[in-house]
């Protein structure tokens, strides 16, 4: 009989992948050399923008996809990981299947210790200048027309309405009108929502591209199932189709929070420093604290510890069969969601 074909020895003091390495870092049991943890960070960003393939395009007539970019690890992070995939289509067919449009939505909850928006942007148009850039106020959304009929508010130039005064100092005031802080977090997130699918129609973006990782849509699950929402889950997690009327797509979603946060360490350690800056809120008391805060304190253990676990959650959400969007008909007017019967 023929012996069998042999292997070559694993040696368990260098890199699992190219054996050439020390490692650096031990990705869910598989230490890994820096060079080897960066491709496998953007090989699974890359595999989920199929859809956008050169092959998929028009020369000429690349398609925009808007990139929310929150100076967070995981939108930063997505940014680089696309302008990297964008040079290289360049350099193997002269041309790319998108074209970014960044947009920072300035909500005006970071420290003053943090960075300016402005600073920041400035950092990442010099380090990306290829892409085009936006920033809108949060309390831009109160000239939504939508959202102006929302809250009663239909006519611009109604000097009687509850909201006087200038958009910040509304908005200001419309927060705080909600009741408890769990409410008031989740408010602002569909208000900046609503912004963000706003201006991507307004600019003709093809889809919406989302930083979130794995360990962000797992707390999402539970903390949007906790709010009685679970019915929503298929419509807010998954890729493709959205009931916003435009696609959205999570390509860091096969990647934890911790890696995403070591690569950014990694690849661009000054806009590390000044992320970590920017994302460093005040502290929040206990009597504040949201169900969002609660889901991401428990995350951040699991993920620590068990990080299969926070990917099971993600996966199992992902197979919740929702009703095609073409047999929704009634939307709810703030969160966009159908509405049973």
């Amino acid at each position: 009989m023929p012996g069998r074909r042999g292997t070559a020895p694993t040696d368990l003091s260098l890199c699992r992948r190219c054996q050439l390495n020390e490692p650096t870092i031990t990705v869910r049991t598989e230490p890994l050399c820096d060079a080897c943890f960066c491709k496998y960070v953007a090989t699974k960003v890359v595999k989920r923008m199929e859809s956008f393939r050169v092959r998929h395009s028009e020369p000429g007539d690349e398609r925009t996809l808007l990139l929310p970019l929150s100076f967070g690890a995981g939108s930063t992070t997505l940014l680089h990981l696309l302008s990297e995939h964008l040079k290289g289509q360049v350099e193997k067919t002269r041309r790319t299947g998108f074209k970014l449009h960044v947009l920072h939505i300035a909500d005006g909850s970071r420290s003053t210790a943090s960075p300016t928006v402005e600073a920041l942007l400035e950092k990442v148009k010099q380090r990306y200048p290829e892409h085009s850039y936006s920033i809108s106020r949060l309390s831009d959304v109160l000239a939504l027309e939508d959202v102006r009929t929302l809250l009663g508010n239909d006519s611009k130039d109604d000097e009687s309405n509850s909201l006087e005064g200038s958009d910040s100092n509304k908005f200001e005031r419309l927060i705080a009108s909600v009741g408890s802080a769990t409410s008031r977090a989740d408010f602002i997130q569909l208000l900046k929502l609503k912004l963000i699918v706003h201006f991507a129609k307004d600019n003709d973006c093809e889809a919406i591209l989302w930083g979130d990782s794995t360990t962000k849509l797992a707390e999402r699950t539970l903390a949007e199932t906790a709010k009685g929402r679970g019915f929503a889950l298929p419509y807010t997690i998954a890729d493709g189709e959205s009931p916003y009327g435009i696609q959205f797509y999570f390509p860091m979603r096969e990647l934890l929070s911790k890696e995403i946060a070591s690569f950014a360490s990694v690849i661009h350690p000054p806009l590390d420093e000044m992320i970590l800056r920017y994302e460093a809120k005040p502290a929040v008391s206990t009597k504040n604290t949201t169900i969002d805060d609660l889901m991401k304190q428990y995350f951040e253990s699991v993920e620590r510890d068990y990080p299969s676990i926070v990917a099971n959650v993600v996966r199992t959400t992902g197979k919740l069969q929702a009703a095609p969007l073409s047999e929704i008909e009634k939307q709810c007017e703030l969160c966009e969601m159908p509405l049973d019967g």
